[in-house]
C-alpha cells in the first residue's frame, strides 16, 4: 500500500489502537533482496559469536543502515518513511533501525513490553516502530501480538524483554486486555506506537524469522539523559536534539 492510499480509517485506527497493519509497504521482490542481505549479516554475527546464539529470545543488529548499503535502502525506503509520517502526522527523524531475528525452533517468547520507556526521550513523545516482514511471518514463526490502546499507559515501569512475568506483576489487569495478533505476509508491515505493549511468540519453524525494524521519533523530541547504546557515545546535553548524521530527518 502506498502512503497516498492510506485511508482516514487506517490513520484513525493507529491513533486509537496504537498499532496498524499496512500491507505491502515494500514489494515481494524488494523484501527478498533485503532478506538475503539481512541473512548475510546474521551469518556473519553468528560466525563472530558462535556461543551467543542458543538461549536468547531474539538477535539484533542495531543501526544497520550505517554499515550496509542494501539495508540502508530499506531503512530510508520512501514509501516506508512516507507511511510513518502520515500516521504520526508530524515531522519525524529516524531514531535507529535494527535487524530483529529469531532463530529456528527457538522456544522462547519476547516478553510483553513498551519500547519508548527504554529510549532517551519523554514518554509523551510521538514515536513509532515499523516492523517489516522479510518473509511470510505466521503465528508459528513468532509474529507480533499487541495490546490495543495500551499506548495510553504512561506510568508502567520499564519491563525487560526477557522478563516474562514482569507485565503481569506490574499491572495484572493487562493480562485480560484483548490481544491483537498480526501474522504478516512478506513485505507487510506493522506500525506500532512506542508506548504500545507488544510481544512476539516463539519461532516454532525450521527457518529464521527475520524482520527489519525502523524506529521513528518526533523530529523535535529532545534527549532526556537516559542511557542508550545509540546516544551514549555522543555526549549529548540534556534537552538537545540528536545530531542529524546519527538520527536523520525523514
Amino acid at each position: 500500500m502506498r502512503a497516498s492510499e492510506l485511508t482516514i480509517e487506517l490513520i484513525a485506527a493507529f491513533r486509537t489502537e496504537g498499532v496498524v497493519r499496512i500491507p505491502k509497504v515494500i514489494s515481494k521482490s524488494e523484501a527478498e533482496r533485503f532478506h538475503q542481505a539481512a541473512m548475510r549479516i546474521l551469518d556473519r554475527l553468528q560466525a563472530e559469536n558462535p556461543n551467543d546464539y542458543s538461549s536468547r529470545a531474539f538477535h539484533q543488529k542495531v543501526n544497520v543502515w550505517c554499515q550496509d548499503e542494501i539495508m540502508r535502502e530499506l531503512t530510508f525506503h520512501p514509501n516506508l518513511t512516507a507511511v510513518a509520517t502520515r500516521l504520526a502526522d508530524t515531522k519525524l527523524r529516524m531514531w535507529h533501525d535494527h535487524i530483529l531475528a529469531k532463530m529456528p525452533e527457538l522456544p522462547i517468547s519476547t516478553a510483553f513490553h513498551q519500547d519508548l520507556v527504554k529510549w532517551p526521550y519523554d514518554r509523551q513523545s510521538m514515536a513509532l516502530s515499523a516492523w517489516i516482514a522479510l518473509q511470510d511471518t505466521t503465528v508459528e514463526m513468532g509474529c507480533m501480538s499487541f495490546l490495543p490502546g495500551s499506548h495510553q499507559l504512561m506510568h508502567v515501569r520499564d519491563i525487560a524483554t526477557s522478563d516474562q512475568e514482569g507485565w503481569r506483576k506490574e499491572m495484572p489487569d493487562l493480562q485480560w486486555w484483548p490481544r491483537l495478533t498480526i501474522p504478516l505476509q512478506v513485505g507487510d508491515c506493522t506500525f506500532h506506537h512506542g508506548m504500545t505493549f507488544h510481544t512476539a511468540g516463539p519461532n516454532q519453524s525450521d527457518q529464521w524469522r527475520v524482520a527489519h525494524v525502523v524506529i521513528f521519533i518526533d523530529a523535535n523530541a529532545a534527549y532526556n539523559g537516559k542511557n542508550h547504546m545509540v546516544t551514549d557515545p555522543l555526549n549529548l546535553q540534556v534537552g538537545t536534539l540528536p545530531p542529524d548524521n546519527i538520527c536523520p530527518p525523514v
